[in-house]
């Protein structure tokens, strides 16, 4: 009998440590799962790599407001820009990964990085892909006072005096220099470049004359096109943008191949735990589905286009070799 009690005791001692691994198991995973629903106990920090007054930032600026409206913490913009981004991008890089420092990019930062060989992208190393929020073409505009009234008027123009015109860009390497390297290609025309630090200076001196053509994104000039104070000649999309129809592509117009847009995404320091970033990812794509916010961006040409984490990583490995080939074909080399 002491031996039948003692195996007794042994199955009923088995089944309690049982249940009660169960449960803790039970428990830290329900604990892990939720670790972050209280996130963000403070304020925000969105490090932005560009100028103020640019694409990035007004787009940036619109996220930042609806990720505070919806996590009732403030979102501060923190413009960075130098160094064809690369200051910014090392800020977001040394942040701690808690989540309280992100970064908000576009293409033309990851295209610099691709450039200088600084950053790879890869969640595993020096950045956290969060999610991709939205994209926008890119348009060619020049000042309205500069003659240019078509895209042929320019072409002729530039044509019959090579070299004489110029153009600014939000820096060396940057995707409106890249964007422009691929037009004057397709064209067979040549242009001086003129690099800013940020598109928002470039866009001031195409303003006041003192260069005579840019790409932006509808959001940077869709005012001074309203007031008449910049021409868009085309679209470098496939087709037509709904935001302003009257502006043909350059296929349209006879170059073909100049089909070139931006993409805005989240990013982190590395290492930030899963659970964070998918609790970050949701919360954005919540806050998306608002439809006065959502209306707010598409009436400036934004469309958002919110991603898991991993569909952003997949993106990034994607444009990696896109641009890449495009760097290739066009023989493009960053300036000093």
């Amino acid at each position: 009998m002491p031996y039948r009690t003692n195996v007794l005791n042994f199955k009923k001692w088995c089944a309690l440590t049982a249940l009660l691994i169960a449960s803790t198991m039970s428990w830290a995973a329900n604990n892990s799962a939720g670790a972050f629903n209280d996130y963000p106990k403070k304020p925000i920090k969105w490090i932005v790599p560009t100028a103020p007054g640019a694409g990035t930032d007004f787009t940036a600026r619109k996220f930042a407001q609806m990720a505070s409206d919806i996590w009732q913490q403030g979102v501060v913009v923190d413009n960075r820009p130098g160094a064809s981004g690369m200051i910014g991008l090392d800020l977001i890089a040394q942040a701690s990964n808690d989540g309280y420092t992100l970064g908000f990019i576009s293409v033309s930062q990851f295209i610099d990085a691709l450039l200088l060989q600084r950053f790879s992208f890869d969640a595993s190393k020096d950045f956290t892909p969060i999610s991709l929020l939205a994209s926008t073409p890119l348009v060619l505009v020049v000042n309205s006072n500069s003659g240019f009234n078509s895209l042929a008027s320019l072409l002729s123009y530039a044509k019959s005096h090579p070299g004489q015109l110029s153009y600014s860009s939000g820096g060396s390497g940057g995707l409106t220099h890249l964007a422009m390297e691929l037009f004057l290609s397709k064209a067979g025309i040549q242009a001086v470049h003129i690099p800013y630090k940020g598109s928002g200076p470039a866009l001031v001196d195409l303003l006041a004359s003192r260069v005579q053509m840019t790409f932006s994104t509808p959001p940077a000039v869709m005012q001074h096109i309203k007031t008449n104070r910049l021409k868009a000649l085309a679209m470098a999309t496939n087709t037509r943008s709904a935001l302003i129809h009257d502006v043909p592509t350059f296929a349209e117009q006879g170059v073909s191949g100049v089909v070139i847009g931006t993409w805005y995404g989240l990013i982190g320091p590395a290492n930030m735990p899963a659970e964070l970033v998918q609790h970050i990812s949701k919360s954005l794509a919540q806050a998306s589905r608002d439809s006065t916010s959502k209306d707010q961006l598409q009436s400036q040409g934004i469309e958002p286009q919110i991603s898991t984490p991993d569909e952003f990583s997949k993106l990034l490995n994607l444009e990696k070799n896109q641009w890449s080939e495009i760097v290739k074909n066009v023989g493009f080399k960053r300036e000093p």
